[in-house]
């Protein structure tokens, strides 16, 4: 009998840390910022920002690659090459909205190696944006 009231104490103390985790990072991923959602306006058409992210040079801030998902959106997944170390590779979410101006929403989703911040500064997002697709952040 103990060990009955044991396995279902366990059970629900282990149910209650995953669902206090899962809402402690759906949190984080909607609050504005670095680590949550980056919001960037600008005025070019939705079609030229879609051909200039498929333009790559060499100038660009970082190695990147934007494909689409099966539900339709887009994964950007931006990597930095450090010559004397491993690269740094950073996930995100990519919206277009159509408009007077296409907002640009990025969504932080993880690093190469789980961390639960990017690794970039924004202000090298930032500088990306703004050579990429003429924009600016507005949150």
């Amino acid at each position: 009998m103990n060990t009955v009231i044991s396995v279902v104490l366990l059970a629900v103390v282990l149910g209650t840390i995953v669902f206090l985790l899962s809402r402690r990072e759906s949190g984080r991923r909607s609050q504005y910022g670095p680590a949550g959602l980056s919001e960037f306006r600008t005025d070019l058409a939705l079609d030229e920002c879609f051909d200039r992210l498929d333009r790559h040079s060499d100038t660009d801030e970082f190695a990147y690659e934007c494909r689409r998902e099966n539900d339709g959106g887009f994964m950007l997944h931006l990597t930095l090459h450090q010559p004397t170390q491993q690269p740094l590779d950073t996930l995100y979410t990519l919206r277009l909205d159509p408009g007077k101006q296409t907002v640009v929403t990025l969504i932080f989703i993880r690093e190469a190696f789980g961390y639960k911040e990017p690794l970039f500064p924004p202000e090298m997002l930032d500088a990306f944006m703004t050579q990429k697709l003429d924009a600016h952040r507005t949150k």
